[in-house]
């Protein structure tokens, strides 16, 4: 079980996650997540593809929450969730200091937000 994080108003759901290169794990960072059931992709901050050398996987066209369309790169990282590992994910990159974990990681999990205590479950087996 994990608290939610109250520096952000309001509480959200956040877990650390660990990004890598896809191909040198050597080049890693650590760094929290939020969870963000709105999103179909999980996103990255913008930094991490520079310091890990990132390599463009595609392009694909993104909706924020204003409808406005926009073109941007995908990137392929690995990335350690919770209990979990996916490799060769494609990401983006967003102009945030932490990650957002979308639908194509959370989608794996079993969640439970208990939010009047403002905690949360997230595991690949039922809660």
């Amino acid at each position: 079980m994990w608290a939610y994080d109250q520096d952000v108003q309001p509480p959200a759901p956040f877990l650390d996650i660990v990004i890598y290169h896809p191909e040198n794990s050597v080049q890693a960072t650590r760094s929290r997540a939020k969870v963000d059931t709105a999103a179909d992709i999980s996103a990255i901050p913008a930094p991490w593809v520079v310091q890990l050398g990132l390599p463009i996987a595609s392009k694909l066209t993104v909706e924020g929450y204003d409808g406005i369309p926009a073109s941007v790169f995908t990137y392929t990282v690995l990335m350690e969730v919770g209990p979990a590992r996916f490799k060769n994910l494609e990401v983006i990159a967003i102009p945030e200091t932490y990650a957002l974990l979308g639908r194509d990681i959370l989608n794996h999990f079993y969640i439970h937000l208990n939010g009047p205590e403002l905690t949360f479950d997230l595991s690949l087996t039922p809660i």
